[in-house]
Parts: structure tokens; C-alpha cells; sequence
């Protein structure tokens, strides 16, 4: 199929989606209100929050007692996978059920020196499926970070940080409100980039940009809920994202916290793009065992002031007696390191980084308190909240609902999860340079990480057995014994990357 063959088609796929979702919606008229039994729809999104983050998912040390309430009333996906270890791709890629390459942003920064092949392929006008809820009355609504898709969004506003990247505080009221508390206030910034990625605020939960962030929603949600009318709103946070801060009150102890932290004999057998430009851009190996302790203690403790906003919503849907009838959904755009294999922040693709919370709630709709093993894709996310409100799916994407494997019709989903980014397009210069489009082939055994890119000589593979060897630590690739693996695994890319 011709590039412009194949723009038509989804254009065309999706406006008859559209058309018939529209037919399919429509609703008579009552009093001046549109009703319906479709659901609502509250969609809560961290940014940079890993899925271990969540206490569900297994950390005993992890607070989110609002989130796993939710979780037990709903579905937990146990692993989903982001198809972009960075925001803006992985957000677009969940908003339009296509791959990254699908549309060509791989990547956050600047062009590439040179253009890569699977570039000249690429269709960055891709429609947004929130739209399709506009063309049965549902106007999707956002409140907070609007990262891809800003003009589709009917923004409620947000909140600034009181501090910038480096942890300074931002401007003259931000000066006085920590001036005002007279606490020490250290905060741990990486050497290279310097930015704060730790460290306790002295000031009150509620001056915080995750609190005020929260009043904001809870604002909106009410005046939603006074329409009369099915709603769809995002909250969309900037945390856990750097600057990583947290008041005292919700700092996790650092001594709770059971973390591995990286070996000699682990760092020195991982790939040469990791050991060289990735740990200086990430300045995994600066900080001391102490220094390490709060950071972490830092992240957890934002995820948990997260967990307070998620509560006081939930509040609000119950007292309106909108919990059995409103579709919950909690997840993030990918996750973030914790000086696991001396990296900090993301761009990398541990399952720290690819694996996010995945939740789905709606009494009316879903089953209650299961557990999901099947690996699965956020590609299909927005697919699935189309199916829940009974709107059809394009056949042109590449997500797809995943009710058959909610419903238990089908036991396994895909053969392997796919996620990539191309580095030559970084807004960092040290993970430009040698590099390019870094794939990551993941099976529920297997992991495979390569750089498949014609601009680059060398594949510098890492490959883990993720049954025997769960926390990446081994590095597999170049052993002959394992040839065969790995060049199954390279078959999957190659097929996922030619369909598009």
C-alpha cells in the first residue's frame, strides 16, 4: 500500500468508525439533557510512574491504599507494556492505537543527523480516537499536563510546580512559602543535567502541585457531574516526573525500601550504548547509598500524594452515586529508574521503565478483583475504553480492545509486546551521537534490546530470560548458545515493524 494509500485508509477507516459510533449514539432528549446509559469515563494518569509504584503491584512500601482499593473492584493488568519509554510518543501512541513508527515521533529532542528508512514510511497525521466520543456528545475533558493532542483536549487548566527542574523555587510567592517554613531543605540533583531527582520540600501536602492539581479535578468533576450527562475527564498529573520532591508527611522510609542496587560484575557486561552514553546522561553511579535511599523514598512518597487525589475523586463519584456506573482507569505514559543497573530517570527499557499500572474499574461493566497475567500493550488501551461505551474500533489501528481477554473468551493475547526509541532524535547530545532506533522485543520469557537501524554497525544486543533472570541483571546477548533465541526474537521486530 502507497503512503498516501494507506493515509486515506485511516483517515477513511476511522471518519466511518466515527459515523456509525455517531448513529449508534444518538439519544433522545429529556428536560433540555441528553440521556444515556453510556458510562463515564475518569481517566487518572501519572507521569513517569512505574507500576511497582503502586501498592498492588507487589511493594509492600508502596502507599496507594486509594489506588488499590480501586484496583479490587476492578481489573489489574499485572504487565503493560508502553510502546515508548518517553512522554509524548507513548502518549500519542495510546490516543491513536498506532505504533511510534506508525507516525514517526520515536523520540523527544531534535531531528536526526540523517533520516532514518523507517522515517520515510511514516504518517505523522494520524487521527486522535478521543474524538469519537465528541461525535456522540461526549466532550473529552483535561485537567493538568496535555503532552500530544493539546488541541483535541477541552483544557480545564493546571497547576504550577513551586519549583523548576533544579529544584529552585519558581518566583517571588514560591520564595516566600519556603522562606516561610524556615526547614532545611537539601535537595539531590544529578551531576550531569542536574536535575533534582530527591528530596524533602518544606512545605504543607496542600501547597504542593499534585494537591493543587487535585483541587482543580475535584472542581471539575463536580461541575461534570452537575451536567447530567455522561463525562469523560483526564486527570493528567505531572508527578512522579522530575523535579522529584515530596513534603515530609508523605516521605516513604528509605529502610522500607528494598531496591537492588547495581554490581561491578552486573555493569560491566551490559551493552556498550548503556554503559557509556546512557550512564552519563542518567548520572546513575554520582549518588551515595544515602543519597539513593531518599530519592527513592522521594518517588514513592510522590506516587502516594497521587494516591491522596485519586481518593478524594473517588469521594466525589460515590457520593454522587457514580461509582458503579463510571469507568475508572489508572495508568502512565512509561516509568522511571531508581539507580536499578546505575540508571535513574527513563529513555531506557528495563521493566522499571516499560511496565506501567494498568487499572480498570466499572462495576457495571467489569469483573471485580481480577488479576490479569497476560502481558499486554497500552496501544490497546483507548481501544478498550471504546469498546466499554460501545463505540466501534477502526480496523486501520494496531490496538485493539482488550474485553476478550477481560471476558476470559481467549487465554493469551500477543506472541511478544514491542517498545522503541530512537535516540538520533534525542534533545540530549551524549545519546545522539553512535546511536539511533533502539527496539525492545519482550515475550513472557524473553527480552531482546538492539539498536535496528541501518545508521548503526553494531546491534550492541542485550538479552534477558526474564522467568530465570526477572531483574535483568544477566546479560545473555553474544553467547552462540542463544543464537537461536535471538534471532526468533529479531524475526518478531522485523514483522511488527513491516505491518505497520
Amino acid at each position: 500500500m502507497s503512503n498516501m494509500n494507506r493515509r486515506d485508509f485511516i483517515k477513511t477507516s476511522i471518519g466511518t468508525t466515527l459515523a456509525g459510533s455517531a448513529a449508534f449514539g444518538r439519544t433522545k432528549q429529556r428536560g433540555g439533557r441528553r440521556k444515556t446509559e453510556r458510562p463515564n469515563i475518569l481517566w487518572i494518569m501519572m507521569d513517569d510512574g512505574r507500576a511497582d509504584a503502586v501498592g498492588c503491584y507487589g511493594k509492600e512500601w508502596a502507599k496507594t491504599p486509594n489506588m488499590d482499593r480501586i484496583a479490587s473492584r476492578g481489573i489489574r493488568f499485572a504487565t503493560a507494556i508502553v510502546q515508548n519509554p518517553v512522554c509524548v510518543p507513548s502518549r500519542k501512541s495510546m490516543k491513536s492505537g498506532l505504533y511510534c513508527h506508525t507516525f514517526g515521533i520515536t523520540a523527544m529532542g531534535k531531528p536526526p543527523g540523517v533520516t532514518p528508512d523507517y522515517m520515510k514510511n511514516a504518517e505523522p497525521d494520524v487521527p486522535n480516537l478521543l474524538n469519537t466520543w465528541k461525535e456522540i456528545g461526549i466532550e473529552p475533558v483535561n485537567v493538568g499536563k496535555r503532552h500530544a493532542y493539546q488541541q483535541d483536549w477541552i483544557n480545564k487548566g493546571d497547576r504550577p510546580a513551586l519549583i523548576d527542574f533544579l529544584g529552585n523555587p519558581r518566583g517571588p510567592e514560591a520564595k516566600k512559602i519556603f522562606d516561610k517554613n524556615k526547614k532545611p531543605y537539601q535537595p539531590i540533583n544529578i551531576k550531569t543535567h542536574r536535575w533534582m531527582i530527591g528530596g524533602i520540600v518544606p512545605y504543607a501536602p496542600k501547597d504542593t502541585q499534585t494537591w493543587r492539581l487535585g483541587d482543580l479535578a475535584v472542581d471539575t468533576l463536580k461541575q461534570m457531574i452537575a451536567g447530567d450527562e455522561p463525562f469523560f475527564l483526564r486527570v493528567s498529573f505531572h508527578a512522579p516526573h522530575v523535579p522529584c520532591r515530596v513534603p515530609r508527611e508523605y516521605f516513604i522510609d528509605p529502610a522500607t525500601i528494598k531496591l537492588p542496587v547495581p554490581t561491578e560484575e552486573e555493569l560491566k557486561n551490559k551493552p556498550r550504548f548503556e554503559r557509556e552514553q546512557l550512564r552519563v546522561y542518567a548520572g546513575g553511579l554520582d549518588l551515595t547509598a544515602e543519597q539513593i535511599g531518599i530519592c527513592r523514598g522521594t518517588y514513592y512518597g510522590m506516587v502516594s500524594l497521587i494516591d491522596a487525589q485519586v481518593g478524594r475523586l473517588a469521594a466525589v463519584l460515590k457520593k454522587a452515586g457514580l461509582l458503579n456506573n463510571t469507568i475508572i482507569a489508572i495508568n502512565s505514559d512509561q516509568g522511571f529508574q531508581l539507580g536499578e543497573h546505575g540508571l535513574w530517570k527513563k529513555r531506557v527499557l528495563y521493566e522499571q521503565n516499560v511496565c506501567v499500572p494498568y487499572i480498570l474499574s466499572c462495576p457495571a461493566l467489569l469483573p471485580e478483583g481480577k488479576v490479569i497475567d497476560e502481558p499486554v500493550e497500552m496501544v490497546d488501551f483507548v481501544p478498550t475504553l471504546m469498546d466499554l461505551s460501545r463505540l466501534d474500533v477502526p480496523e486501520s489501528i494496531r490496538g485493539r480492545s482488550l474485553m476478550p481477554l477481560i471476558r476470559g473468551d481467549i487465554k493469551e493475547w500477543n506472541e511478544a509486546c514491542f517498545c522503541e526509541i530512537d535516540h538520533s532524535g534525542s534533545m540530549y547530545d551524549e545519546l545522539r551521537r553512535r546511536s539511533g532506533r533502539r527496539v525492545m522485543v519482550r515475550t513472557k520469557e524473553w527480552k531482546l534490546i538492539y539498536f535496528m537501524d541501518e545508521r548503526v554497525e553494531d546491534k550492541d544486543g542485550a538479552l534477558y530470560n526474564l522467568k530465570e533472570d526477572p531483574g535483568e541483571i544477566k546479560n545473555l546477548y553474544g553467547k552462540a548458545q542463544y543464537s537461536r533465541i535471538i534471532k526468533r526474537l529479531e524475526g518478531l521486530a522485523e514483522k511488527w515493524d513491516r505491518s505497520g
